[in-house]
């Protein structure tokens, strides 16, 4: 019997695929490396179905590589030893949302714009934005930034608590609910960034914000990028409460220009 065969007696046929179709997917991300495919695809349902596979993949030295959304770029969710990826979309609920505590707890394939609907029911929302809709879980994997890392922080600054597979099957949780703690090693800053190579995170605990309650925008232009960088020194050691702050030098301001047809200076 082969070992996707296993699988499929281990979990259930319809949660694991070797479609060509299906395997292209999980073979690549959107970055330029080249696409290697994987030998199966799994989808598990729980952290119980990502512990049996992940014990499965253990014992008969099998490559296993989690994959959420695969909008990354580093190249990491790409299988080039062949393996398992294992897919982690079907573990997209909202588990608990603590408005007075500010936390919520999701699973992995949640993303952040399902998320964020949900949260806006309670008038918070959650701060990281890399751009691509990514799963939090990947965002995790991957200490995920955006543009409002400038007021909020990046992904490792909202984790609160993970609960981790890790190679040999052992479930962990990293950390806590609490805002204030020193006890233990930080593992939260282990496995955020970790891409995977750690163990597989099918939950986690986050920190939201309240939704302010005006935004405003402002646009200005400079003669040099220095100068630009000096205004930005200025208004953040002013004390002013930014979110987001870009810079868009000469040339990306060209194409802007030319895809929108505006005539930005």
């Amino acid at each position: 019997m082969s070992y996707i065969e296993q699988l499929q007696q281990l979990l259930s046929p319809k949660q694991v695929s070797t479609n060509e179709t299906m395997l292209e997917q999980h073979g690549r991300d959107e970055g330029y490396h080249p696409v290697s495919l994987p030998d199966v695809v799994v989808f598990p349902a729980s952290t119980e179905d990502v512990q049996k596979v992940v014990t499965f993949a253990n014992e008969h030295r099998i490559p296993l590589i989690p994959f959420g959304l695969g909008t990354s770029l580093e190249g990491h969710v790409i299988p080039y030893q062949g393996g398992i990826s294992l897919d982690l979309s079907m573990m997209n609920k909202v588990l608990d949302v603590r408005p007075r505590d500010f936390l919520v707890k999701v699973q992995p394939g949640l993303t952040r714009t399902q998320l964020n609907k949900e949260l806006k029911k309670h008038g918070l929302f959650f701060s990281v934005d890399p751009g691509a809709d990514a799963t939090l879980g990947g965002m995790a994997a991957t200490n995920a930034s955006g543009t409002t890392s400038v007021k909020y922080g990046i992904m490792r600054d909202q984790v609160k608590d993970l609960e981790v597979v890790l190679p040999n099957g052992e479930i962990i949780h990293t950390g806590g609910m609490a805002a204030k703690s020193s006890s233990g090693l930080h593992l939260n800053g282990l496995i955020v960034g970790s891409e995977g190579t750690l163990g597989v995170i099918t939950e986690l605990t986050l920190q939201v914000y309240g939704i302010p309650e005006a935004i405003m925008a402002g646009r200005a232009t400079f003669p040099t990028v220095q100068a630009a960088v000096d205004a930005v020194t200025m208004i953040r050691t002013s004390g002013i409460s930014i979110a987001r702050m870009e810079l868009v030098d000469a040339r990306s301001i060209q194409q802007v220009n030319n895809i929108n047809g505006l005539n930005y200076a």
